[in-house]
């Protein structure tokens, strides 16, 4: 068990911190949008969300879509729907 914690701990430490903070704050726009919302309007939504956002940062000229960060910001909706429907 130690030796799978450390592995994992080593794996997320190679995670860019950018990618990290899609993830964090995908978790936070989700969460409330999965408790609200049938499964299927969940997941459009936050597919919705994740490409609008890497959209309007190209226009904005902030940086240049990238699928990878779309990814990060939707794999929470994933994860909360497992934890959902496992309920």
């Amino acid at each position: 068990m130690k030796q799978f914690l450390k592995m994992l701990l080593s794996f997320m430490a190679l995670i860019p911190q950018d990618k990290l903070l899609h993830f964090f704050y995908g978790s936070l726009i989700a969460t409330p949008i999965v408790i609200l919302l049938p499964t299927s309007h969940a997941v459009c939504l936050m597919i919705f969300i994740s490409m609008t956002k890497e959209i309007v940062d190209s226009l904005l000229k902030f940086s240049p879509p990238n699928f990878l960060d779309a990814i990060f910001t939707f794999v929470p909706t994933l994860l909360l729907l497992s934890i959902k429907l496992l309920n």
